[in-house]
């Protein structure tokens, strides 16, 4: 199993880090793990499509893990070929509460848009499926358990694939909930940020998420959505989480991969 990341930065771009997107590849198994602004383009540049999806999970609706989904929506109408598929593949869209009002805001709402509903008849291929805290849900060879944390309406991920377990905070403030959903998980990918000392908004610092690391005693880490702060202090990043978990750590960069 690969974990392509896409997207590991914010909605500011560095060189090597832009809005978040990532995606586990199984066997028979595509899933995307949000899906902000370039995404598309970097599932292309490895080989993905939109219409090699299984599922799309969303964390929550900030532009920057989002911005896609609407170009995705539409894209799944047709085959890589540019030619409307008949009939387009179904594509079942996870998120929290208020995803159904979301995408009909966006496709019904907006006469700009309402061509992908009224024309393109989007409803036919997509399923919309909202999600709680504790909610569990069985899709063949995959599986999700989802945590509410502390972000805006935002919610965790725990996805079980090949019997491994990877678990995917989105943006939060440490959250006992998402500590519960992620011990010993194969792989958890948390965000830091920010540095401590400058710590905006709810999200997590570095010094948070080496106490987050101590109580999960996940096998290993990835760190993700990581704003310009930590440009240049990656190494620093790593050596300070060392010290609080055995884990195999990894501050991700877009395009890296990490095998499970």
């Amino acid at each position: 199993m690969k974990i392509h990341f896409l997207g590991t930065g914010s909605i500011v771009p560095t060189e090597g880090r832009f809005a978040s997107g990532i995606l586990i590849e199984a066997s028979n198994i595509k899933l995307l793990l949000d899906c902000g602004p370039g995404c598309i383009e970097k599932l292309r540049r490895i080989g993905v499509y939109p219409q090699d999806l299984n599922a799309l999970l969303i964390t929550h609706f900030h532009v920057d893990h989002v911005s896609d989904m609407l170009p995705l929506i539409k894209a799944r109408a047709y085959g890589r070929d540019g030619f409307p598929a008949l009939p387009p593949q179904m594509l079942e869209i996870l998120g929290p509460k208020g995803l159904e009002k979301l995408v009909r805001h966006l496709v019904v709402d907006i006469t700009e848009f309402s061509y992908i509903s009224r024309m393109m008849r989007c409803f036919n291929y997509l399923k919309l499926t909202e999600l709680s805290h504790g909610d569990k849900l069985f899709r063949g060879d995959w599986s999700v358990e989802v945590a509410e944390v502390e972000h805006y309406n935002g919610i965790a991920y725990k996805v079980v694939v090949e019997d491994k377990s990877i678990v995917y905070s989105g943006d939060t403030l440490p959250d006992k909930r998402l500590i519960e959903l992620a011990r010993g998980c194969d792989l958890l990918i948390h965000e830091c940020s920010f540095p401590h000392e400058t710590l905006i908004g709810k999200h997590t610092s570095d010094k948070q998420l080496a106490e987050i690391l101590g109580e999960v005693k996940a096998k290993k880490v990835a760190v993700v959505h990581l704003y310009p702060a930590w440009e240049g202090r990656e190494e620093t990043l790593v050596e300070q989480l060392s010290k609080a978990s055995r884990a195999d750590i990894h501050v991700a960069r877009d395009m890296d991969i990490i095998e499970l």
